[in-house]
Protein backbone atom coordinates (compact mmCIF):
# COMPACT_ATOMS: atom_id res chain seq x y z
CA UNK A 1 0.00 0.00 0.00
CA UNK A 2 2.98 2.32 0.92
CA UNK A 3 4.13 2.23 -2.98
CA UNK A 4 0.51 2.71 -4.28
CA UNK A 5 0.59 5.82 -1.90
CA UNK A 6 3.76 7.31 -3.39
CA UNK A 7 2.79 6.51 -6.80
CA UNK A 8 -0.54 8.61 -6.13
CA UNK A 9 1.30 11.79 -4.66
CA UNK A 10 2.99 12.02 -7.74
CA UNK A 11 -0.42 13.13 -9.03
CA UNK A 12 -0.48 16.64 -10.17
CA UNK A 13 -4.09 17.15 -11.20
CA UNK A 14 -6.00 19.22 -8.85
CA UNK A 15 -9.18 16.85 -7.75
CA UNK A 16 -11.68 19.23 -7.06
CA UNK A 17 -11.81 20.62 -10.22
CA UNK A 18 -15.30 20.54 -10.25
CA UNK A 19 -16.19 18.02 -12.52
CA UNK A 20 -18.14 16.26 -10.58
CA UNK A 21 -20.15 18.97 -8.70
CA UNK A 22 -23.00 17.32 -8.83
CA UNK A 23 -22.05 14.32 -7.10
CA UNK A 24 -21.64 13.74 -3.00
CA UNK A 25 -18.70 14.93 -1.68
CA UNK A 26 -16.38 12.20 -0.10
CA UNK A 27 -14.51 14.78 1.62
CA UNK A 28 -14.48 18.54 2.12
CA UNK A 29 -10.96 20.73 2.55
CA UNK A 30 -11.29 24.15 3.45
CA UNK A 31 -14.86 23.84 1.47
CA UNK A 32 -13.32 22.52 -1.50
CA UNK A 33 -14.98 19.05 -2.81
CA UNK A 34 -13.73 15.97 -3.14
CA UNK A 35 -16.62 14.11 -5.25
CA UNK A 36 -17.56 10.20 -5.73
CA UNK A 37 -16.61 11.30 -9.43
CA UNK A 38 -13.30 12.58 -8.48
CA UNK A 39 -12.31 9.56 -6.55
CA UNK A 40 -13.04 7.30 -9.31
CA UNK A 41 -11.19 9.03 -12.04
CA UNK A 42 -8.36 9.29 -9.85
CA UNK A 43 -8.73 5.35 -8.93
CA UNK A 44 -8.89 4.79 -12.94
CA UNK A 45 -5.54 6.52 -13.64
CA UNK A 46 -4.16 3.68 -11.21
CA UNK A 47 -2.89 0.47 -12.86
CA UNK A 48 -5.32 -2.18 -13.03
CA UNK A 49 -4.27 -4.27 -9.44
CA UNK A 50 -4.58 -1.35 -7.32
CA UNK A 51 -7.33 -0.22 -8.58
CA UNK A 52 -8.93 -3.08 -7.32
CA UNK A 53 -6.76 -3.06 -4.44
CA UNK A 54 -8.15 0.07 -3.43
CA UNK A 55 -11.91 -0.54 -4.36
CA UNK A 56 -11.82 -3.88 -2.51
CA UNK A 57 -10.73 -2.75 0.58
CA UNK A 58 -12.34 -0.23 2.65
CA UNK A 59 -8.98 0.65 4.35
CA UNK A 60 -7.54 1.10 0.81
CA UNK A 61 -10.54 3.60 0.03
CA UNK A 62 -9.86 5.26 3.44
CA UNK A 63 -6.00 5.76 2.69
CA UNK A 64 -6.49 6.58 -0.45
CA UNK A 65 -8.64 9.31 0.46
CA UNK A 66 -5.96 10.43 3.15
CA UNK A 67 -3.82 10.65 -0.07
CA UNK A 68 -6.40 12.95 -1.96
CA UNK A 69 -6.84 14.88 0.85
CA UNK A 70 -3.12 15.51 1.33
CA UNK A 71 -3.00 16.18 -2.70
CA UNK A 72 -5.53 19.14 -2.33
CA UNK A 73 -4.26 21.09 0.71
CA UNK A 74 -0.54 20.74 -0.86
CA UNK A 75 -2.71 22.78 -4.20
CA UNK A 76 -4.41 24.80 -1.91
CA UNK A 77 -1.19 26.26 -0.31
CA UNK A 78 0.25 26.96 -3.89
CA UNK A 79 -2.46 28.61 -4.30
CA UNK A 80 -2.19 30.45 -1.03
CA UNK A 81 1.14 31.41 -1.85
CA UNK A 82 -0.05 32.69 -5.26
CA UNK A 83 1.92 30.56 -7.45
CA UNK A 84 -0.63 30.34 -10.08
CA UNK A 85 0.56 34.05 -10.99
CA UNK A 86 4.06 32.85 -11.67
CA UNK A 87 5.28 33.42 -14.94
CA UNK A 88 6.55 29.96 -15.15
CA UNK A 89 3.17 28.04 -14.36
CA UNK A 90 1.64 30.53 -16.45
CA UNK A 91 3.70 29.48 -19.36
CA UNK A 92 2.98 25.59 -19.07
CA UNK A 93 -0.45 26.74 -18.59
CA UNK A 94 -0.79 27.99 -21.88
CA UNK A 95 1.53 25.13 -23.14
CA UNK A 96 -1.27 22.57 -21.51
CA UNK A 97 -3.92 24.22 -23.44
CA UNK A 98 -2.08 24.29 -26.53
CA UNK A 99 -1.54 21.10 -26.20
CA UNK A 100 -5.36 20.18 -25.31
CA UNK A 101 -6.50 22.02 -28.48
CA UNK A 102 -4.48 19.95 -30.54
CA UNK A 103 -5.71 16.93 -29.25
CA UNK A 104 -9.13 17.63 -29.57
CA UNK A 105 -7.94 19.22 -33.51
CA UNK A 106 -6.22 15.55 -33.88
CA UNK A 107 -9.42 13.51 -32.41
CA UNK A 108 -11.96 15.51 -34.52
CA UNK A 109 -9.65 14.23 -37.90
CA UNK A 110 -9.81 10.68 -36.42
CA UNK A 111 -13.70 10.60 -35.81
CA UNK A 112 -13.88 12.41 -39.49
CA UNK A 113 -11.97 9.71 -40.54
CA UNK A 114 -13.66 6.32 -38.87
CA UNK A 115 -16.54 7.79 -39.68
CA UNK A 116 -16.03 7.98 -42.99
CA UNK A 117 -14.39 4.37 -43.81
CA UNK A 118 -17.11 2.97 -41.95
CA UNK A 119 -19.57 4.44 -44.15
CA UNK A 120 -18.40 3.99 -47.60
CA UNK A 121 -16.11 0.92 -46.92
CA UNK A 122 -17.74 -1.33 -44.48
CA UNK A 123 -19.72 -3.51 -47.25
CA UNK A 124 -16.29 -4.01 -48.83
CA UNK A 125 -14.61 -4.70 -45.61
CA UNK A 126 -17.15 -7.00 -44.46
CA UNK A 127 -17.12 -9.09 -47.75
CA UNK A 128 -13.14 -10.04 -47.59
CA UNK A 129 -12.48 -13.43 -47.41
CA UNK A 130 -10.97 -14.95 -44.37
CA UNK A 131 -7.17 -16.57 -45.31
CA UNK A 132 -7.39 -20.11 -45.55
CA UNK A 133 -5.27 -22.43 -44.21
CA UNK A 134 -2.63 -23.00 -46.99
CA UNK A 135 -2.11 -19.03 -47.28
CA UNK A 136 -1.43 -18.86 -43.56
CA UNK A 137 1.14 -21.61 -44.00
CA UNK A 138 2.59 -19.64 -47.00
CA UNK A 139 2.69 -16.31 -44.87
CA UNK A 140 4.58 -17.92 -42.41
CA UNK A 141 7.21 -19.52 -44.15
CA UNK A 142 7.76 -16.56 -46.59
CA UNK A 143 8.05 -14.60 -42.83
CA UNK A 144 9.28 -17.84 -40.65
CA UNK A 145 12.89 -16.18 -40.36
CA UNK A 146 11.38 -12.66 -38.86
CA UNK A 147 8.93 -14.90 -35.70
CA UNK A 148 11.51 -15.08 -33.55
CA UNK A 149 11.36 -14.51 -29.97
CA UNK A 150 13.73 -11.79 -28.15
CA UNK A 151 16.12 -14.74 -26.99
CA UNK A 152 16.17 -15.62 -30.97
CA UNK A 153 13.68 -19.26 -30.22
CA UNK A 154 11.75 -19.74 -33.63
CA UNK A 155 8.03 -19.15 -33.35
CA UNK A 156 5.90 -22.35 -34.43
CA UNK A 157 2.98 -22.02 -36.65
CA UNK A 158 0.63 -22.71 -34.22
CA UNK A 159 1.40 -19.70 -32.09
CA UNK A 160 1.51 -17.27 -34.76
CA UNK A 161 -1.42 -18.52 -36.47
CA UNK A 162 -3.78 -16.12 -34.70
CA UNK A 163 -1.52 -13.07 -35.48
CA UNK A 164 -0.64 -13.65 -39.25
CA UNK A 165 -4.66 -14.07 -39.79
CA UNK A 166 -5.14 -10.73 -38.03
CA UNK A 167 -2.58 -9.47 -40.43
CA UNK A 168 -3.48 -10.67 -43.14
CA UNK A 169 -6.83 -9.59 -42.92
CA UNK A 170 -5.79 -5.96 -42.16
CA UNK A 171 -3.78 -6.24 -45.03
CA UNK A 172 -6.72 -6.85 -46.98
CA UNK A 173 -8.72 -3.67 -45.47
CA UNK A 174 -5.74 -1.88 -46.21
CA UNK A 175 -5.31 -2.30 -49.62
CA UNK A 176 -9.67 -1.97 -50.18
CA UNK A 177 -8.48 1.82 -47.83
CA UNK A 178 -5.99 2.46 -50.14
CA UNK A 179 -7.61 2.26 -53.30
CA UNK A 180 -10.42 4.19 -52.01
CA UNK A 181 -7.82 7.09 -50.99
CA UNK A 182 -6.14 6.92 -54.16
CA UNK A 183 -9.66 7.43 -56.33
CA UNK A 184 -9.96 10.45 -54.13
CA UNK A 185 -6.46 11.89 -54.37
CA UNK A 186 -6.74 11.73 -58.62
CA UNK A 187 -9.74 14.37 -57.71
CA UNK A 188 -8.18 16.32 -55.34
CA UNK A 189 -5.77 19.38 -55.90
CA UNK A 190 -2.40 18.20 -54.26
CA UNK A 191 1.09 20.14 -54.27
CA UNK A 192 4.10 18.83 -52.53
CA UNK A 193 7.07 21.07 -50.97
CA UNK A 194 9.95 19.00 -51.34
CA UNK A 195 12.31 21.63 -49.98
CA UNK A 196 10.08 21.10 -46.84
CA UNK A 197 10.06 17.47 -46.92
CA UNK A 198 13.62 17.19 -46.94
CA UNK A 199 14.63 19.52 -44.40
CA UNK A 200 12.19 17.12 -41.44
CA UNK A 201 14.78 14.20 -42.51
CA UNK A 202 16.77 14.01 -39.25
CA UNK A 203 14.54 15.63 -36.77
CA UNK A 204 12.46 13.18 -34.73
CA UNK A 205 8.75 12.58 -34.47
CA UNK A 206 6.29 14.88 -32.82
CA UNK A 207 4.62 12.42 -30.66
CA UNK A 208 1.98 14.98 -29.54
CA UNK A 209 0.60 14.53 -33.00
CA UNK A 210 -2.66 12.35 -34.02
CA UNK A 211 -1.93 9.58 -35.91
CA UNK A 212 -4.72 7.93 -38.42
CA UNK A 213 -5.33 4.59 -38.05
CA UNK A 214 -5.10 1.44 -39.93
CA UNK A 215 -2.16 0.46 -38.45
CA UNK A 216 -1.03 -3.57 -38.74
CA UNK A 217 -1.01 -5.43 -35.50
CA UNK A 218 2.44 -5.83 -34.50
CA UNK A 219 3.84 -9.29 -35.27
CA UNK A 220 6.46 -11.36 -33.08
CA UNK A 221 9.26 -10.81 -35.23
CA UNK A 222 12.91 -11.08 -33.72
CA UNK A 223 13.07 -8.37 -30.71
CA UNK A 224 9.48 -8.49 -29.88
CA UNK A 225 8.44 -10.55 -26.93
Amino acid sequence: MKKMLIAVSLIVVAVASGCGKDSAAVAKVNGAKITVADFKRQVEELPPQMQQAVMSSAQARKDFLNDLIGIEVVIQEARRLGLQKDAEYKKRQEMRKKEMARAIQDGAKNDLFESLLKKELADKMNKLSVPSDQQVRDYYNKHKDAMRTADGKQISLKEAEPQIRSRMVQEKQRAVYMEYAAALKTKAKVTVDDKALDALGGQPADAGTGSLQLQHPPMQNKGNK
